[in-house]
Formats: structure tokens, sequence, C-alpha cells
């Protein structure tokens, strides 16, 4: 297991691949994903690893003025 920040709280996850750690957290099918302060694309996520004490942001789209 490691512990990474997601949005602000630490959480302990079992995988490291970006991909599956936004499904084991919840994480909505729709959001701009950036580790540790970087975007990342969602075709790079399967692509990604996380290592212990990441931090890792989740944003969903809103619309408004």
């Amino acid at each position: 297991m490691l512990t990474i920040l997601f949005n602000g709280e630490p959480y302990e996850v079992k995988n490291t691949a970006l991909q599956k750690v936004l499904i084991e957290l919840n994480a909505p099918d729709l959001c701009a994903v950036a580790v540790n302060g970087q975007f990342v694309p969602k075709a790079e996520h399967e692509n990604v690893l996380l290592r212990d004490q990441d931090t890792l942001d989740a944003f969903t789209p809103m619309q408004g003025g």
C-alpha cells in the first residue's frame, strides 16, 4: 500500500497505476487530473504510476460565468 494525498486528504491505496487509483478512490469519470501539480491527459492515465506521498488532484468541470 502507498499513501497519497487526494484532493488535500491522505488516503492509502492498493494500486499504483493512476487509472486504477482513480477507480479505487471513486473519482468522477469526467475530471481533470493533476499529479504533483502536473496535468495528466486522460489518454496518459494508464501509463502513470504513483509513488508514496504523491499528490493527486481531480477537478470536475464547472459551468458558469
